[in-house]
């Protein structure tokens, strides 16, 4: 301590002016941080959390579908609406009015052109961006069908006369997955086998076996 006080005195009088102001700032910041939850409140409507929260408990005893402000999830858009939906079939669309945000829509769908199945509710909950909240709030209305049942929603795809639309609307296709098969069509002239989708660059084997029953080489 007498070493710190020798030390300080041989600072000029300006230097130790400064040391001292610069202390007192410190001092002054470490208070205002320990005291702002008693002077800054945050702008938390009450009664409107209350209602969201009876209307939500209420739709899951039920099990029907609900509309629920977006702001309650986003910061702004139109209102989510909840519905009994199935991961491994539902679009872009479906996802949107459900509330979630482009960017996990994004990851959604991209997730699944590259083969993912959806075996359980817990599965979605994996989804990256999605938060704990989200999946609370959609859980009660995830439905996995059986993936025979599931592919009855699906009309026969002929890898030969369709377009990217309908190549898309295949489960675990995307649009660029749905390109390089339409790109390998021109290629090679016709598909004459569906183990041909096998050479398309980069085609998952997973995807695969998820289609070979919803397209055909007519």
């Amino acid at each position: 301590m007498k070493s710190f006080f020798k030390a300080y005195l041989q600072y000029t009088r300006t230097e130790r002016m400064g040391i001292v102001a610069l202390l007192l700032i410190l001092v002054v910041l470490i208070a205002v941080k320990a005291s702002m939850h008693l002077w800054v409140s945050p702008q938390i409507d009450t009664m409107k959390e209350k209602e969201l929260a009876a209307k939500w408990e209420q739709a899951k005893r039920s099990g029907n579908t609900v509309t629920m402000p977006q702001h309650a999830f986003e910061p702004s858009g139109t209102p989510a609406t909840l519905f009994k939906f199935d991961p491994n079939t539902i679009d872009a669309t479906g996802l949107k009015k459900l509330g979630l945000k482009d960017k996990t829509i994004s990851i959604f769908l991209n997730w699944r052109s590259k083969g993912k199945v959806f075996r359980s509710k817990e599965d979605f909950k994996k989804l990256y961006t999605l938060t704990p909240q989200e999946y609370e709030r959609l859980a009660p209305y995830i439905v996995i069908h059986n993936p025979k049942e599931s592919s009855k929603q699906f009309r026969l795809v002929n890898l030969n006369t369709a377009d990217s639309a309908e190549l898309v609307a295949l489960p675990g296709i995307g649009a660029k997955l749905a390109h390089r098969i339409l790109e390998y069509r021109k290629e090679i002239g016709r598909y004459t086998s569906a183990d041909q989708l096998m050479e398309v660059y980069r085609f998952p084997d997973t995807t695969f076996r998820r289609l070979k029953q919803l397209i055909t080489v007519k």
